[in-house]
């Protein structure tokens, strides 16, 4: 198999690629991982994470090609520049491109476009394609007619769609109807062993009390640290909770949240840490993890902190945490934005020890569905379909 990704930055995509690509079964799967173009965190932190027997093959792999994306990636790409990369991505990249994938589908059955960033190439040279849809299709393409009959067209030239719960399938069949092949219901996977190794590792401690944690992009758009710090401020005003909190991760809107902490008169109590290359062990020490976005896919964080035993407090966002927490029975939801319910949901988990316990049973019984064993059986049934009933031969 050939799994491609277009770059690789700080998101929770990348987080989910090479979960995937540490968990395939050896004996079922040899996989190679393409990527567009590389970048500095591919360099810097994720080369470093894919497995020593993953191949790794740079599409665009001529300086000349990454001129432009170079630029974009050390926040140099001028709005003149933004004209020159698409007209020069047309011209030079989008062929260059083309001819590298056409010769390494020669040497796979399937071509998994992790991102759907080769949809332009999709259904092309002879091999099959699946491609793997990360979010909500109503939040990001809501009501955008023109742009919707757009995708569908290309969406209609992958063999599968794969989606990562049962709310984004639902929006899938809305949205593209017929016009997709088949669809396929496919979770982000986890190595829960590893992920509990990585949480036993011996981290200087963020501060000296106990902490609720959080671990996501510092992105109000998506995000919502707002909510959160609303919420925790007024959990602290009424309840005097000992428990400060900690925000692992970074972002443009870093700034404005330490502003909003002071404003609060919390910024004593919560700790931004940055990037973590292991948050887990962070996550492993916190009293529960809380999720505040406005909108998520299936978020890994999620996953990870019910491997570690989490208790978790998560908004019932388009999609994902319903799904994982199986509508309340391993974790707290509580509505998008609304402060008082999360203020309300931290202080029923942090004044009762009974309730976190039997939180931390659940998430560890639930995790199981997202693990090695199961992911592998779910991603092998996929492929066996999909390679069947397009006809296409596993080449050994």
């Amino acid at each position: 198999m050939l799994f491609h990704i277009f770059g690789f930055g700080d998101g929770g995509i990348e987080s989910s690629l090479i979960q995937w690509l540490r968990i395939f079964d050896r004996e079922r799967f040899v996989v190679t991982l393409s990527v567009m173009h590389p970048s500095p965190a591919l360099h810097e932190r994720y080369r470093a994470l894919v497995p020593s027997d993953v191949e790794i093959e740079i599409l665009a792999d001529k300086s000349w090609l990454n001129f432009f994306q170079a630029r974009r990636y050390a926040r140099r790409l001028s709005g003149l520049g933004r004209i020159g990369r698409d007209v020069f991505n047309t011209l030079a990249v989008r062929p260059y491109v083309k001819r590298r994938v056409a010769e390494l589908a020669q040497r796979h059955a399937l071509i998994v476009d992790f991102d759907m960033s080769l949809r332009r190439l999709a259904g092309r040279f002879g091999v099959a394609w699946l491609g793997v849809n990360h979010f909500s299709l109503d939040t990001r393409y809501g009501k955008r007619e023109r742009k919707i009959r757009r995708l569908g067209a290309q969406f209609a030239h992958y063999d599968a769609l794969a989606v990562l719960n049962h709310d984004m399938a639902a929006q899938a069949l809305e949205m593209f109807g017929d016009r997709l092949k088949r669809l396929f219901v496919l979770p982000n996977a986890i190595d829960i062993e590893r992920v509990r190794a990585a949480g036993r590792a011996q981290e200087t401690p963020p501060c000296d009390a106990p902490y609720i944690v959080s671990v996501g992009r510092l992105d109000e758009l998506q995000k919502d640290h707002r909510t959160l710090l609303r919420a925790y401020a007024s959990l602290v005003n009424v309840t005097q909770a000992e428990e400060h909190l900690v925000i692992v991760g970074d972002g443009a809107f870093r700034g404005e949240l330490e502003t909003l902490a002071k404003e609060l008169g919390i910024a004593d109590r919560v700790h931004f840490v940055g990037y973590r290359n292991n948050p887990h062990a962070l996550v492993a020490r916190a009293r529960l993890q809380v999720l505040s976005s406005r909108t998520e896919g299936l978020p890994m964080v999620l996953l990870e902190g019910l491997a570690l035993g989490k208790p978790v407090v998560a908004s019932d966002c388009p999609t994902g945490p319903r799904e994982i927490l199986g509508d309340g029975r391993f974790g707290m939801l509580f509505p998008v934005g609304a402060v008082d319910a999360l203020a309300d949901a931290l202080r029923r988990v942090l004044g009762d020890e009974a309730l976190r316990a039997r939180m931390q049973a659940g998430a560890l019984e639930r995790a199981k569905d997202y693990g090695i064993a199961a992911s592998n059986n779910r991603f092998a049934r996929c492929v066996a379909e999909l390679l069947d009933s397009t006809g296409h031969a596993v080449r050994r």
